[in-house]
């Protein structure tokens, strides 16, 4: 089993903004220029994300409303945040890490010389 994931240390960019509706959301990456679409599940761990809970704590309240297994829910919810990193809408603030580049500055990048 993988070690448990640390959601202290996660950012919301400030360039990501948030519809919500019945179904879910929608994040707009302003950065990127692409939008997401999240299921209603899904936003319940964005809002918790963004109230700065812990992945026990995100489990606890996954848990109230859905009768599955914890280890499924923690499970899911470490496998659903690393998409979210990988699609660059959230973050890691750690020592020596610097936050994802904009798409702007990546191109900007592509003309210099190394």
């Amino acid at each position: 089993m993988e070690p448990s994931l640390d959601t202290q240390d996660l950012v919301i960019p400030e360039g990501i903004r948030q519809t919500v509706s019945e179904d879910g959301a929608v994040l707009l990456d302003i950065e990127q220029g692409i939008c997401f679409s999240l299921n209603p599940v899904g936003l319940k761990i964005w809002e918790l994300l963004r109230k700065r809970l812990s992945l026990d704590q995100i489990a606890d309240e996954l848990a109230r409303d859905f009768p599955v297994p914890r280890v499924q829910l923690v499970n899911d919810t470490q496998e659903f945040i690393r998409s979210l990193e990988e699609r660059r809408l959230i973050h890691r603030t750690r020592p020596n890490t610097r936050p994802p580049q904009s798409w702007a500055r990546r191109l900007l990048s592509l003309g210099r010389a190394g």
